[in-house]
Order: C-alpha cells, then structure tokens, then sequence
C-alpha cells in the first residue's frame, strides 16, 4: 500500500471495503517475543501539517498481553526526505497500553502535555507550524510481557480538528496594528499569495520572505516606491508548507508578518 514502510519484523497489510482510501497495517513476528524487546515500528510517510491543539486519531489492534505502542510525528527539518536524530526533530508520546482484545480508537491532542519534542536543533512546539515527513509508531513489549508471538495492527490514521485551534489562527497575519495596512490574501494560501502594503510616503522599500528557522527564502521588492496601495505576489510552488514571514522595511520603518503555505 503506498506511504506505509514497515521494519523490525515481518508484516502485512490490506485494504478493507470500508476503508479503501486510507488502508491499514498489520504487524506480527515471525518469532517469539520476549520480556521488555523492542518489537518494531511501522511508518506511514505521509507530509502533512498537524496543527497543534488538533487530535491524531486513529484505530489500533490490541495485543491482549503486556505491550505498548509509542506515537512520534517526524519532522525533515533539513529536507534531505529522511530522519536523522542528529539534525531533524520528532514529537513523541508516553507509551499507550496494548493490552486489550480487538480494535480500539486512540485519540491523543496535540500539545505539549501529551507530546514531547525530541531534537537537537534550536526548535520549540512551533515545530508543529511546519509540514510532517510522517507519522510513526514503535511497538515494544513489557517487563509483564507473556513470551509468544506478536501481533497488532493500525488503520484510518487522521487528524481531528479542533474548533478552538482552528479559531486560534487570525487569517490577518498579526493581532497587532500594522503600520503599512499590511496583509496577504489568501491565507492560508496554496502556492501563491498576494502581499498587499500602503506606504505613507514615497520611500526605498524591501519585502523579503523568511522561513520558520530565519532562512531568507525570498526578495520581493528592493526598489524606490510612491505613497499608496501597492501589491506583490509571492509564489511558493517551489517550496514546502509551514509557516513563513515576509518582512516590509523601509528607512522609517520595519514590520514582521506571518503567513501559512498549505498545499
């Protein structure tokens, strides 16, 4: 099925009638599982943006014995497409209990109580404002662990929205006044997005467009302009979703503003 990768041990996976779209995920060892061992992992990549306060959601096959599965959200942040603990960063839960018959739903709420962040570049929780590489879970057996042969499963991996969270994002970039009427529609935008500014004066005026981390992505404008409403287009085709900022700057004033890429 694409996006799943699977390691540690052998598994399976199908589609079922009902749920053709996103499928699911078996995982079972060919060999007995003892006490307190790292069984495997299955890792749907998948890029998407989870936004926090929202709810990941999905269903997971209870092992009936004394093991546990752990959530990690995995972030690129080099881009090079694959996880390096050394350079990229992961969110990760405590582990959940495995010990139950049959399907159940796990639904845990993006935030720092139930997340923790995991990396050794200079990141905080608004890593959440940047596109995921992919979703992974670890499976491990417990030190109460019945030794015999391991088997679990994973479907309908998802994102709940949380209506508060999706009020939380103000669509005008900023809470506070601009000075230059600035604002950029739409947004959140795919691909493109128009930069709208008034200058009070004729004056030399910079936009330049930043990444999350700082990174200039972008000059816009670097010229000379009149006094009034002015537009620029900034065309993000080329790059990933998350959260970046476009700076206006002028000798009398310099003003930061956030904007969302979501493809």
């Amino acid at each position: 099925m694409p996006d799943w990768i699977f390691g540690g041990i052998d598994m399976t996976y199908s589609h079922s009638e009902d749920n053709k779209e996103n499928g699911y995920a078996d995982i079972s060892s060919k060999k007995e599982i003892n006490k307190s061992e790292y069984v495997g992992k299955i890792f749907l990549k998948r890029s998407h943006i989870f936004q926090a306060g929202n709810f990941i959601n999905f269903m997971i096959n209870g092992s009936a014995n004394d093991a546990t599965v752990t959530v990690k959200i995995i972030y690129d942040l080099d881009d090079d497409k694959r996880y390096d603990e050394k350079k990229d960063a992961l969110l990760e839960t405590e582990p959940v209990s495995l010990n139950f018959t049959g399907w159940k739903e796990l639904k845990i709420r993006l935030d720092q109580d139930n997340f923790k962040l995991k990396t050794n570049a200079s990141v905080g929780f608004e890593i959440t404002e940047d596109e995921a590489l992919g979703v992974q879970l670890d499976f491990e057996s417990g030190a109460n662990y019945v030794p015999s042969v391991f088997k679990s499963g994973i479907a309908l991996v998802s994102e709940i929205q949380n209506k508060e969270a999706i009020e939380g994002f103000d669509n005008s970039s900023s809470s506070t006044e601009s000075y230059f009427n600035a604002k950029n529609t739409p947004n959140p935008f795919n691909s493109a997005t128009t930069i709208l500014y008034i200058l009070p004066n004729s004056t030399n005026v910079s936009i330049t467009i930043y990444d999350r981390l700082g990174r200039q992505v972008e000059v816009l404008v670097d010229q000379n302009q009149d006094a009034g409403e002015h537009t620029v287009e900034f065309n993000a085709s080329n790059y990933p979703s998350g959260i970046y900022f476009y700076r206006i700057k002028t000798p009398e004033k310099t003003e930061v503003r956030k904007m969302l890429l979501s493809k």
